[in-house]
């Protein structure tokens, strides 16, 4: 089914909201014999009032179009008066609608256009009628067949706006569901490198301990220490990692903490590395540092 199918209403549907009735299409026979004699000189007139404003009369740059547009004009007006209002006439309006649209034509144009017709045509029967009650009645309908035209022929301009905002809308899902499943992706590719490294880390850890075992023991299990405390933060992010794939939050502090084990087994190493002590006093700024940041981290984490 078509996404604009049942936009519009039908036409039966149209005639009871503007209340046209059977007596209103009576009325539209007498109107014609009225107003179908002076619809060449209404298309004149018609013609000379959108030449008068520069948007619209761009359309007509040649005769040609000047006289195809008289032909159109002609052609709606006697259908006005003289056409039974049901489904063909609905469709006949909507093609006229949708061809406005497609020349670019805007909407407050068709109205001030349609407004010109509806005073021109109330003129005419202003002079030929004197009696008070027939004017007042045939005028009536004369405004609800107007207002019906307009009604239809402007609805494609709102079909052609749901029709835009259709089109952007199912963009706009694709590329979020395009988006989705990238960011989806790179938080596999992401876990996948945690656990390359955590594979990398556990073998660091068995390095470590086979130094302190072969060598130096004190200094290998200062190394080992560090590497297990590396290790117990590798843990750390693979299990927020899943969580955040199974749609738990994404926690900053994990990173923070992270950079804090890195910093403290450096400086388990550095102290038996006889390192500088302006290099040592280096790594415990940083690691000072970054102790604030992880305060001020998890302060705001625990608020959210």
């Amino acid at each position: 089914m078509n996404w604009m199918e049942g936009f519009m209403e039908s036409i039966s549907d149209i005639r009871s909201q503007f209340e046209f009735t059977d007596q209103d299409q009576e009325n539209l026979r007498l109107l014609g014999e009225i107003l179908l004699p002076m619809a060449d000189q209404f298309a004149d007139e018609f013609y000379d009032f959108l030449m008068q404003h520069p948007k619209t009369a761009e359309y007509f740059k040649t005769e040609q179009a000047v006289a195809r547009r008289k032909e159109t004009f002609n052609s709606w007006f006697n259908d006005l008066f003289t056409s039974q209002y049901d489904n063909r006439y609905l469709l006949r309006l909507q093609k006229i609608g949708k061809v406005h649209v497609k020349i670019g034509l805007e909407s407050y144009h068709v109205n001030a256009a349609m407004s010109c017709v509806r005073e021109l045509c109330r003129r005419q029967v202003a002079a030929q009628i004197n009696d008070g009650v027939l004017k007042e009645d045939i005028l009536i309908t004369l405004h609800r067949a107007l207002d019906i035209n307009l009604s239809i022929m402007t609805s494609s301009y709102q079909e052609e706006k749901l029709r835009k905002v259709f089109v952007s809308h199912k963009a706009e899902e694709y590329l979020v569901h395009l988006a989705e499943r990238l960011l989806h992706g790179l938080n596999l590719f992401l876990l996948l490198g945690l656990l390359v490294l955590a594979i990398g880390v556990v073998s660091l850890l068995g390095h470590d301990i086979y130094k302190a075992v072969t060598s130096n023991l004190e200094y290998g299990v200062i190394r080992a220490l560090g590497s297990l405390l590396v290790l117990w933060m590798m843990i750390e992010l693979l299990h927020t990692e899943i969580g955040h794939l199974r749609g738990g939050k994404f926690r900053v502090r994990i990173f923070v903490e992270l950079a804090l084990v890195a910093f403290i087994r450096k400086i388990f190493v550095a102290s038996f590395e006889h390192k500088e002590p302006t290099s040592f006093m280096l790594l415990v700024g940083a690691l000072f540092i970054l102790g604030i940041v992880y305060f001020l981290v998890a302060k705001v984490e625990s608020k959210n």
